[in-house]
């Protein structure tokens, strides 16, 4: 049963606290996938700065890109990202991380929801988000909420200190 969690939208005073979920989710989702060099230099003060980095962090520049928070009992327990894609008309989910603790107890499913309903008040007709391939708690999830696998748009990138295939899912007309 999934807990009842507020979300709202992200300033940038919650930089720091998504920053510090930011690092404590990578290192748990992908300890077996990225460097263990690479998450060991994973930094809570660097996150904070790229998210209100003047130009480019998403909690200054405003819409059309929206970070969403989520909270149980007062203290934050994930955070979303949505903005445009490169494509026309398309919005990008680019990130939903979670406090480990809370993964599987519905605050993922309502900050998933509350960047369709960003994306849709926007404009957007399709939203598209990139995963990893082997990150399948993460593919579960999205095909959950209804994404659609797209095989075609699987490649190899370079992150986290490796090259991993980076496959993308679809929602159409949400």
């Amino acid at each position: 049963m999934d807990m009842d969690f507020k979300i709202r939208r992200a300033s940038k005073a919650d930089a720091g606290e998504i920053a510090r979920i930011h690092v404590g989710a990578t290192r748990a989702a992908y300890r077996e996938i990225y460097t263990a060099e690479y998450l060991d230099g994973l930094s809570v003060e660097d996150r904070a700065h790229r998210w209100v980095e003047e130009g480019k962090g998403h909690l200054t520049l405003g819409a059309p890109f929206g970070v969403f928070v989520a909270f149980d009992s007062g203290v934050m327990v994930g955070f979303a990202d949505v903005g445009p894609a490169e494509e026309n008309n398309r919005a990008e989910l680019y990130a939903i991380y979670l406090d480990p603790d809370y993964v599987g107890k519905g605050a993922g499913k309502a900050l998933f929801q509350a960047c369709a309903d960003y994306a849709k008040q926007h404009g957007f007709s399709t939203m598209t988000t990139n995963v990893l391939s082997k990150n399948s708690l993460a593919r579960k999830f999205y095909e959950r909420m209804g994404g659609i696998e797209a095989p075609e748009t699987e490649r190899l990138v370079e992150t986290g200190g490796t090259k991993e295939r980076v496959i993308s899912y679809q929602w159409h007309a949400f």
